[in-house]
Order: C-alpha cells, then structure tokens, then sequence
C-alpha cells in the first residue's frame, strides 16, 4: 500500500505551452504514515500512445524534496520546469504523442507513488538533433550500404565454398535477384537515358508550395502514356518485436497528380518537367519517435508504352514555420484544440442509456470516442456518461502484460491484455478475471467476443479501459 498521495497544481490556468517554456506548479504530498523519502522527482516528459511501441523522452527532471514525512500531514514543493522543445503535443490516427508533468517519490521497500498532469505543447524550433542524424546518414548511408553489401556477399562465398550443394540454392536465388534487376532497374534506364529527379529544398512549412523537377535525356525517341506524382504524408507505426512485429500505416494526407499525359519524348535533347504543389495548412510535422514516424514523401512513376514503368521516390520534411525562420512563434491559442483527422465526423454525446445499456451500444459508443480523440474534455464527458454500463465487447487482441497484475485496477489473479476495436482501431486495455487466460492466449490476434464494462481511460498509453465480466465467455 502507498504511504502517501501525490497531486499536481499548476500555476497558470492554460495548459497549453510553447517548446521550451518554462512551467511552474506544485507537487501536493498527502501521507498517511510516516515516510522515509529517498528523493520526490519532478519532470516535463512526452510519450507516445497508440499503435506503435512507445517512446519516450524527458525535458527537465528536479529533484525537489529528500527525507522524512510525517503520517497526516500535508506538504507543498514548487518547481519551474522547461518543457521539452520536440516533439510537439500531436494526436493522429494510429500515432500520438502527449506531454505532461510527472512527479515520483522514492520510497525504500514499498511502491513508488506517482502521479502526472497532462499538458500541450507547441513547437518553437524543430527536431535539431534528428535533422543533423539524417543528415550524416544520408551522407554516410551509400558508405554503409557499400560495406553491408561486401560483407554479405563475403559471407554468401564462404558458404558457397564450404558447402557446394549450396549451389543448388543459390543458382535459382541469384536468377531471381538478376531478373528482378533486369526489370525494375536496367531496362526503365536503358530506355531512358539519363533521368534526374531532385525536390528544390528538403524542409518546408505546412501552406508552402513543393516544388521538384524530373530531367530525362533520352538517346531515341520515347513513347510515355503519362508520368504521375504523388505527395503524401504518412504515420508509419510498428508494434511488437520479433516474429510478432507488425507495421501499420495510414495517410494523413495524399495528393496525386498527372505532370504530364500521353507524349514523346524526342532523342538526343534534355527535357524538363517542373513538378509543384501547395502542400497542406497542417500540424502533423515530420516526426521520428523509435517505433512511431510521421513521413511526407514523392513518389514518381513515369508510365513508359509497352515498358516497365520508371520509378523514384523523394522524402522531405515538413517542419514548423518558426523552425525555417519563417517569423516567430504566435501567441498561444486561448483554446489549444489538435485538429483530427481529415474526414472524422464531430464528436457528439451518444443517447442516453438505461441501467441495461439498450440505448447504446458498444460499437456506437467505440465510434464517440474515436472522434473526439483529439478534444481530452469531450472524450472524458463521452466516458463518463457510459461508465459502468455491460456492453457486448469486440476486440482484436495484441498481447497479454507481463507485468499487468501490478495495476491496482487488475483483478486479483487476474490479467491485463491490450486490444484494439476492429474499425476504428481505438486501443483497449482490457482487465480480464483468471478464468478467462486461456482464451487470450488462444485469440492470436482474432476477433474476441465477450462482456465488460467501461471504467475509464489510460491517458499514459490513450487506451480505453474495460472490465471484464466475470462470467464473460
């Protein structure tokens, strides 16, 4: 059992804060008994929720307070932080990421209490250090696939030497490799010519036009049915390890257009094809969180007649405007709302429901949620108003916590799986009686059926929370 309660205060009454603002508040201790405190910790933090595995990071971390505490009393420590400057508060659709306040107090032989209090944030600057890493990458990355590439193929002969039945293997593997060369690479170029393709700058701000250009220099006349580009923006998450990782992705904005239709390109002269578009007025900036990425990327198909298509692809960044130079950072909104995703209807409180839960239903109320995924005070009323009623549950389960009986909300003996709804995929913990274990480790990822009632939501990790019936089947 915890000896004391932790409590967050914030000085101001906005919660929204730039990248590197200084917040002010107070740690509130309640005990009730006497305690030993190896050190109470005070940090700014952000963490991504949703599909993909979760990454971390902190700003700055305090340690305000060592010693004793005695039973009853009530104590205050205030502390002035700085919040991280990156990444921003983003809530998408497989990806998000939230900042708070965390506080923990350290006790010796008993579990730590903590608390924390969501905050938002907004960019000031850019991914400074991630920029510079892509940077010597793409500098070092030919290096490195040259040295990847020669080590392989060392490896590759040594085996072949040691074992020559390994040529009954390798022949077919190697003529499937050259065919694949063959189609894909050598003959779209040898068709072509020289072909060029390049983006005009890799960093943009969100309403700024992209601009590129595709130089093709052919040595006989080509015959093109028409030469496609694409632009889009993508959150790409990966969850699990191993065997059992999979990627999900969903694009947050997409924009295809024809840069040139049916025409001959002449032998023996460069042409020029100038490539723009006016990308989005948008806060899903370019991010590279572990596990969780949002990527905008070109891709561009020249479609050539009776021959295999030519193909390249371009990313970019996409960037605050403050972090291009582009004037200073705006006051703060009274108001800091995330937009959701293009498409998803308004959020609305579902009808009410009796003691039995006739008036809703599961589904119905999965999609309230969903919706009002980016507004934390809507989504909180849509939970509250459907607290402790039996729904009949669907969901796709992940994977069952190690550690999930160490969550007060568990059952005694009993299990925490993470799930998701089948469409929309919002995320579930779900908190499963003992009985109930063989069917979870049995469920390898299929559609689950059974009956719980929602009892709240996992800010940490954006799940909804849902007790299992005890006589759930």
């Amino acid at each position: 059992m915890a000896k004391c309660n932790l409590s967050i205060e914030l000085a101001e009454e906005n919660e929204s804060f730039w990248g590197g603002q200084s917040v002010r508040g107070t740690v509130v201790v309640h005990t009730d008994a006497d305690v030993q405190c190896k050190g109470l910790e005070v940090k700014t933090a952000w963490r991504t929720h949703g599909y993909g595995n979760v990454a971390t990071g902190a700003g700055q971390t305090l340690t305000v307070f060592q010693g004793q505490w005695v039973a009853g009393q009530t104590y205050r420590y205030d502390f002035e932080l700085i919040t991280a400057p990156w990444p921003p508060t983003y809530h998408g659709h497989y990806l998000n990421v939230d900042h708070a306040i965390e506080a923990r107090a350290y006790i010796p032989w008993s579990f730590d209490p903590k608390t924390s209090r969501m905050i938002q944030v907004w960019p000031t600057g850019g991914p400074d250090d991630v920029l510079v890493g892509q940077a010597a990458q793409a500098a070092n990355g030919g290096v490195g696939l040259k040295i990847f590439g020669s080590v392989f193929f060392l490896i590759f002969a040594i085996v072949i030497l040691a074992n020559p039945f390994a040529w009954i293997l390798a022949i077919p593997i190697g003529m499937l490799v050259g065919v694949w060369w063959l189609v894909f690479r050598f003959l779209p170029r040898a068709r072509l010519g020289e072909v060029e393709y390049r983006l005009d700058t890799p960093r943009l701000a969100p309403g700024q036009e992209l601009l590129a250009e595709l130089v093709i220099h052919p040595k006989r006349n080509v015959q093109l049915n028409r030469i496609l580009w694409k632009v889009s923006g993508t959150e790409i998450c990966v969850s699990g390890s191993g065997s059992n990782r999979s990627t999900r992705r969903h694009e947050v904005f997409a924009n295809e257009l024809q840069a040139a239709g049916e025409t001959t390109l002449p032998a023996g002269q460069v042409t020029r094809i100038p490539l723009r578009i006016q990308l989005p007025e948008t806060t899903a900036y370019s991010l590279d969180l572990s596990d969780n990425r949002l990527s905008w990327t070109t891709d561009l198909v020249v479609d050539i007649t009776h021959w295999p298509d030519w193909k390249a692809n371009a990313g970019f960044q996409l960037l605050p405007p403050v972090a291009l130079g582009e004037g200073s950072a705006p006051p703060l909104p009274e108001a800091a709302v995330i937009e959701p995703t293009a498409g998803s209807p308004p959020a609305t409180m579902p009808p009410p429901a009796d003691s039995g839960g006739a008036g809703v239903t599961f589904d119905e109320t999965v999609r309230h949620i969903w919706a009002a995924r980016g507004d934390e005070e809507q989504r909180e009323l849509l939970i509250t108003a459907v607290e402790d009623i039996p729904f009949e549950i669907q969901a796709v389960i992940e994977r069952r916590l190690l550690y999930g009986n160490d969550d007060p909300a568990a059952y005694r003996d009993g299990y925490v799986v993470w799930a998701h709804y089948p469409d929309p995929e919002l995320p579930l913990t779900l908190y499963a009686p003992h009985h109930l274990a063989d069917d979870f480790e049995q469920a390898n990822r299929d559609v689950w059926k059974g009956r719980g009632r929602i009892s709240g939501y996992d800010r940490r990790h954006g799940r909804l929370k849902i007790h299992l019936d005890e006589l759930s089947q």
